[in-house]
């Protein structure tokens, strides 16, 4: 079966089998004429409310020239470091990028829209499929396989169900596709031809594209590196000479990465560190969904693996026994939940790590293919048994015989005739090599069209969807023009649309919500803890809006919000400025300038509920980087001056018990005098303990959802405030259970205090934004302590004209502050910590790796 190929032959045969591997989603796209059945590439909910997005942001970032930091990301903060878990780091996006810009610069191409990152998810796929193809046939063709059957293993590879389930709902996940087979190529060429610089580059890209993949490929290449090491092959180097030559180069690799690594791993231990409290079975309670080897919702077992592993001659083999090994123990790890855990840096379970596991099949498969010949007949008619056994009981327990079953006799007898010497026969190898690949194909077009493919998937990762109001409608766009226009660009504007959390990064204005699994440790600190600002989806991946506090709107200058038709919760002090129908837009009435200036300094420490943050925060400066010189009183809990009385439901010693839905609680405010426009804070302890389920709490038409006990997504935040507007009258209700909740406090808002500091004369200022900085011009300056809403990480700078560089803190939680000594011109910008340092030594590392690899390591040609 060995069939040389030149170059050209290669890579047109690559370029082939990557359009083919894609074929079911490219005819699912092309042939419906109604646009919503044209199934984009991207799942729809990760896909649509992160993936897209972030891509178009960051592209949108590095067209002008914008590095690390905006005001637009969510709150404002670092995108470098934050996002190098999806793209900012991410060779083949900026790879991606490059290609962009080159046709939006030459052939006027439009990118500004979700539309062609839609449209590009095809293209760039491609190009992956391209890649991993080529390095996993390379890597075969290493350890001995014959090339037809290295290249139908990269073809498993690159088409197989994991693949796309990766890529269609978190594209960079399958970046990892690419740099497994390069890592174990170079791992190989270094332990047989003790050539260094293909592993250099295997390490330093793996780590530089993705700091949480490169944890699962540190660990695989160090078991197959240690295996290879302790059972050695003849022909290899010596374990001492191959050690010498791999640390140094692994060192190398990794200090080359590390203007990106060090930072994506950074903003991992800056995010939220909630620990997950739910404990780990050892094994998994097993449902006919988690059959690998038919209808898994993540991997399939191709049959062609079954053959090989019950095909005993071939064991004599070392690669062979490897990779059979390798399948065998992997297989037996999808039972055990431990081990999701392991890989997923032991924190709660996640079965990223699969296609470890498909990588080694594949390989089994090519090793298989390429001894087949010399496997006796015996064997391997003995060999199909195992095959039909399962496939008959997987088909018997799922009540359904999937479409590609009926290809396997027709692969298998295929096979047979090749043992009556017709394997020399072009037409035979060639009909049993097209039937593996239409196999191949077959399993990805199925598994595509039951496990991702499904109902809430397709019935809006299209592109009617993407442009209804679901998304982005014109008249939604129109909207937030017509904002733009009128605002200044410091402030902000709240609007999402429904649970689009990064509808500011793909609309491109200056908003408060973001969707991350990376989120700033304080922005979350802030949200559940410091100020209890209740978000109507738990979520530890998401924050939003302000729940309608009117004091967090203005501290932070969000002065213009959108809401559709049935919206509740609007501030008290925003009113209407424009109705079309279909949305209005409120303007607030007592907005704060950007720039405040402050004498009266409050510690944290000191400050004991979120009313009276909101307080300190409008009378001062609250801020552990300067002594404090006042105190604020606490609010009055009016707790005992109302009555509270459970409905349709029993309150004993902090358990509320209610027998169905809507029981809950009757909060009469009807005795208590206060000003007409107030706002009510509740604040209440609560936990669902029994059952287990999603849950929503209704606080007077406001609905808060909370996740199950269980879910990995859980905040554990269970210290909950709820802000009212003041009526008679105010509900809270839950759905049945039952539930430990504790009343902690009742609370007035009137907003004297805000409108107080409203209706102060601003200081004269103008905001200017650029690429990588923003200048503050005073025209009347004074000396003396300035906060700015800007989100303040470490790294962040000011500078005065007159004073030089400013000494900058935290002010506010989440702002920036600093101190000028009267400066007209204040430039503030942002550089991660140590970026200079980190850049250094990538540059030191890539030199050293330049003297470190002989020169006839670029001479010869790895095989």
């Amino acid at each position: 079966m060995k069939a040389p190929f030149s170059a050209i032959h290669l890579i047109v045969l690559i370029s082939v089998l990557s359009v083919l591997s894609h074929s079911y989603l490219v005819w699912r796209f092309l042939s419906p004429t109604d646009d919503k059945l044209k199934v984009f590439m991207t799942g729809a909910n990760d896909g649509l409310e992160q993936m897209l997005p972030m891509q178009l942001y960051l592209y949108e970032k590095f067209r002008e020239g914008t590095l690390f930091y905006d005001t637009d990301f969510g709150l404002g903060g670092d995108f470098y470091t934050d996002l190098a878990y999806y793209y900012s780091t991410n060779i083949i996006h900026h790879i991606n990028m490059i290609l962009v810009r080159v046709a939006e610069f030459f052939i006027g191409l439009d990118v500004a829209s979700i539309d062609f990152w839609a449209y590009n998810a095809f293209f760039i796929s491609i190009l992956k499929t391209f890649l991993i193809i080529y390095f996993t046939y390379r890597f075969l063709k290493s350890i001995g396989s014959a090339p037809i059957p290295a290249l139908v293993g990269g073809f498993i590879f690159a088409a197989s169900p994991t693949y796309f389930r990766f890529t269609i709902f978190w594209s960079f996940f399958s970046d990892v596709f690419i740099w497994l087979p390069l890592t174990l190529w170079a791992i190989e060429i270094l332990i047989r031809k003790g050539r260094r610089g293909l592993f250099i580059f295997a390490v330093a890209a793996t780590m530089i594209n993705n700091f949480y993949f490169a944890y699962y490929q540190f660990i695989i290449a160090l078991v197959y590196l240690g295996v290879r090491l302790f059972f050695k092959k003849s022909g290899d180097a010596s374990r001492i000479d191959t050690l010498k030559r791999a640390i140094p180069s692994g060192l190398l690799g990794a200090g080359i990465s590390c203007v990106a690594f060090f930072h994506a791993v950074r903003g991992f231990f800056n995010n939220d560190d909630r620990e997950y409290e739910v404990t780990v079975p050892l094994v998994s309670e097993l449902g006919w969904q988690d059959n690998i080897f038919y209808e898994n919702y993540l991997i399939i077992i191709l049959f062609l693996a079954l053959q090989a592993l019950f095909t005993m001659k071939l064991y004599r083999h070392y690669f062979f026994r490897l990779f059979a090994v390798l399948t065998i123990v992997f297989m037996l790890f999808t039972l055990s939940p431990y081990v999701d855990t392991f890989f997923n840096g032991f924190q709660q379970p996640q079965k990223r790590w699969h296609y470890m596991l498909v990588f080694f099949q594949a390989a089994l498969i090519a090793l298989y293919l390429s001894k087949f010949r010399t496997i006796p007949l015996k064997q391997y008619l003995t060999s199909l048994i195992p095959v039909y056994i399962i496939i008959a009981l997987s088909a018997w327990i799922k009540g359904d015989i999937v479409i590609w079953v009926w290809i396997i006799p027709l692969i298998q007898f295929l096979g047979y005739l090749l043992y009556f010497r017709w394997g020399n026969r072009p037409l035979v190898q060639s009909a049993h090599i097209s039937a593996i690949i239409t196999y191949v194909m077959m399993v990805a077009a199925s598994h595509t069209e039951s496990q991702i493919y499904h109902d809430g998937i397709t019935d809006r990762n299209h592109l009617f969807y993407i442009n209804s109001n679901h998304y982005a409608s014109d008249l939604q766009e129109y909207n937030i023009d017509w904002i733009q226009q009128r605002k200044q660009p410091e402030q902000k504007i709240d609007y999402k649309v429904k649970e689009q959390d990064n509808t500011p990064l793909y609309m491109d204005f200056n908003g408060t919500s973001l969707y991350s699994s990376i989120i700033d440790g304080e922005i979350i600190d802030f949200y559940y803890n410091d100020l209890k600002v209740n978000i109507r989806y738990e979520s530890i991946s998401r924050y939003s809006t302000f729940q309608s506090r009117s004091n967090l709107f203005s501290l932070f200058n969000v002065d213009y919000m959108m809401r559709g038709k049935h919206h509740y919760g609007i501030p008290l002090k925003f009113s209407p400025i424009k109705e079309d129908g279909t949305y209005t837009v409120y303007e607030n009435t007592l907005p704060l300038p950007f720039v405040r200036q402050a004498s009266r300094i409050y510690d944290p420490d000191e400050l004991e509920g979120p009313l009276e943050r909101e307080h300190a925060m409008l009378k001062g400066i609250v801020t552990d980087a300067r002594p404090p010189n006042a105190s604020e009183p606490s609010p009055e809990n009016i707790m005992g001056e109302i009555e509270i009385a459970p409905q349709n439901a029993s309150y004993t010693n902090g358990i509320l018990e209610i027998p169905s839905d809507d029981g809950g609680f009757m909060f009469d405010f009807s005795n208590i005098e206060a000003a007409e426009e107030s706002d009510v804070y509740i604040e209440m302890s609560i936990e669902l303990m029994e059952p287990i389920k999603r849950f929503t709490i209704d606080v007077d038409g406001y609905p808060n959802e909370r996740l199950f006990a269980t879910s990995k997504y859980r905040t554990y935040a269970d210290d909950l405030l709820y802000r009212v507007k003041l009526k008679d009258k105010i509900p809270i209700s839950f759905p049945e259970g039952r539930y430990a909740v504790d009343i902690e406090g009742v609370y007035i808002e009137d907003y004297d205090l805000l409108e107080q500091q409203s209706r102060k004369e601003p200081p004269s200022y103008t905001v200017t934004e650029k690429a990588n900085s923003y200048i503050i011009e005073l025209d009347d300056p004074e000396p003396g302590l300035i906060t700015v809403p800007m989100i303040f990480r470490e790294g962040m700078t000011a500078t005065g004209d007159a004073s030089g560089k400013l000494d900058t803190f935290r002010a506010n939680y989440l702002m920036t502050g600093f101190e000028t000594e009267g400066d007209s011109v204040v430039t503030i910008s942002y550089t991660p910590p140590y970026y200079w340092t980190t850049l250094l030594v990538s540059i030191v590392s890539l030199i050293l790796s330049v003297f470190w690899v002989p020169a006839k390591d670029f001479r010869k040609k790895g095989k």
